[in-house]
């Protein structure tokens, strides 16, 4: 089924903010994630998080070595510094959140709208009933 709406119109205004809300939800989301990310590797650097001792098990992989190396965690006075970016980054998290959150109940409302606005459209059609053998 196609629905189509001329440009202007109050249908194609308000699929437009949804589309356009949506794609802001999707954004907040993923720098979200970055903070938090960003957040657990400075947790992990200032409490010197040491690196597994892997044990040997039957069928398990090798551990890759110098994990702390990969994801970039500094050690010493490097890994102290990282305690002032804590506060900014729990900062950061928590207002993203809030704006996420009501950035969500907006894009709830504009989809509840856009298919109050579809409604009319859309036809329910029951297939027909089997015929009697």
């Amino acid at each position: 089924m196609t629905i189509t709406a001329d440009s202007g119109s109050p249908l194609e205004d308000v699929w437009q903010r949804q589309h356009d809300l949506m794609a802001e939800l999707r954004d907040v989301e993923h720098w979200r994630r970055l903070v938090a990310a960003r957040l657990d590797l400075a947790v992990a650097a200032v409490t010197a998080l040491d690196e597994p001792h892997p044990r040997s098990l039957p069928e398990a992989p090798m551990l890759p070595c110098g994990l702390r190396d990969i994801v970039g965690l500094p050690e010493g006075s490097g890994a102290l510094s990282e305690t002032t970016a804590l506060v900014p980054l729990r900062a950061a998290l928590r207002e993203l959140d809030a704006y996420a959150a009501a950035l969500r109940e907006t894009t709830d409302d504009a989809t509840r709208a856009l298919v109050r606005l579809l409604e009319p459209a859309i036809t329910v059609q029951r297939p027909s009933p089997p015929p009697s053998l």
